[in-house]
């Protein structure tokens, strides 16, 4: 007689590994325009921003199609659906990489089109990340993470007594005079010093320790520093960042005249396309915070009753993103009930800083 097989033993498979939150930078990588290579004349960095990944998932590259217009100016910026081959890949949201592109400038009167640049995303354990990254992590606008006290710690010398409990009181900060430090609109530097403050409360061996290369707010900086003052406590291995932001909006190309859109057989008298309900204004993610204005030309038709329909972009600029919220606004919008409701409207959205002192537009909203 044969002996029965024995009981199978059940597998337990291993504990998943849980997340690891990385610091990522997108970087610029291949850019050419119709297969020629072209180079940008200022190139704004993107803000870093953390991500989450398993062990050995790499995060998907965001690429954009675009145009460069007679100024230099890259317009046109749409963002390519992504085919990638099958993998784990990161969680890590890319919200400031098309608003930094739409700053860059190129050469003028040197237009170009059918241009495409990939960014990549490079990331590391937020714990591991190189000091001078985390730094502008740090300083750059971003949501607070629940290990942000961690990672500032790792930003200051390691035998500085300058923090926490030991942090000195403050008497006087100065500040720069920020408006006569030159930034291009859309764009942001930052500069960090480093200082030890003597008996007295007065700063000294005053210097950066990083910055994003405005050599005036690095000037702008040590003397702010400098002019501060704390309360009689000698103290080491201090410091305090400073940043610079334009707030000159970056305005959008000239709008189109909208009537050149709408169909020969529109059936949208101007003086019955009054809005009854709008939803708020809301920019694309990313261009409000760097003050970048857009516009977006809809077409679309109205119920009986009133509700929108058939909304699509005509054209949107400087980015398509501005067009995707522009869609979503007109769908929800809705105007005065009609008899036979009516088909072929044209509008266009414009996207304004709401601090902007500027006309109301008569051919849009």
């Amino acid at each position: 007689m044969t002996q029965p097989s024995p009981p199978a033993v059940a597998q337990i498979p291993p504990a998943p590994t849980p997340p690891v939150s990385r610091l990522f930078e997108y970087v610029p990588g291949n850019m050419d325009c119709a297969g020629v290579t072209v180079t940008a004349r200022q190139a704004e960095r993107i803000f870093p921003t953390i991500g989450f990944a398993d062990a050995g998932a790499t995060a998907a590259p965001i690429s954009f199609t675009f145009r460069i217009d007679a100024e230099g100016r890259p317009l046109d910026i749409e963002r390519e659906v992504g085919k990638f081959a099958p993998g784990t890949y990161a969680y890590v949201q890319g919200d400031d990489v098309a608003p930094a592109f739409a700053t860059w400038r190129f050469a003028p009167g040197d237009p170009r089109a059918k241009c495409r640049i990939t960014f990549e995303a490079l990331g590391k354990p937020a714990t591991e990340a190189p000091l001078s990254l985390l730094r502008r992590y740090i300083v750059a606008p971003h949501n607070r993470s629940p290990q942000e006290r961690q990672l500032f710690r790792r930003i200051q010398p390691a035998d500085s007594d300058c923090f926490g409990a030991n942090s000195p009181e403050v008497r006087l900060r100065a500040f720069p005079a920020f408006e006569e430090i030159p930034q291009a609109r859309g764009t942001w530097s930052y500069a960090m010093a480093g200082f030890d403050i003597d008996a007295s409360g007065k700063p000294v061996n005053v210097r950066i320790v990083d910055s994003d290369g405005n050599t005036a707010l690095d000037r702008a900086t040590i003397d702010a520093v400098q002019r501060s003052r704390f309360a009689p406590a000698a103290k080491h291995g201090c410091t305090y960042p400073y940043y610079r932001r334009s707030k000159e909006p970056l305005e959008a190309p000239k709008a189109p005249d909208a009537a050149a859109f709408a169909p020969a057989d529109a059936k949208c008298p101007a003086d019955q396309t009054a809005w009854t309900s709008m939803p708020p204004l809301r920019f694309p993610q990313g261009f409000q915070q760097r003050s970048i204005e857009g516009w977006a030309v809809i077409g679309y038709d109205v119920a009986p009753w009133g509700a929108t329909g058939n909304v699509r972009v005509l054209a949107a600029e400087p980015a398509a993103m501005f067009g995707e919220e522009a869609r979503s606004i007109v769908s929800m919008a809705r105007q005065a009930p009609s008899q036979a409701g009516r088909s072929g409207c044209v509008d266009i959205v414009r996207f304004v800083m709401p601090d902007k002192d500027h006309p109301e537009p008569t051919d849009g909203f």
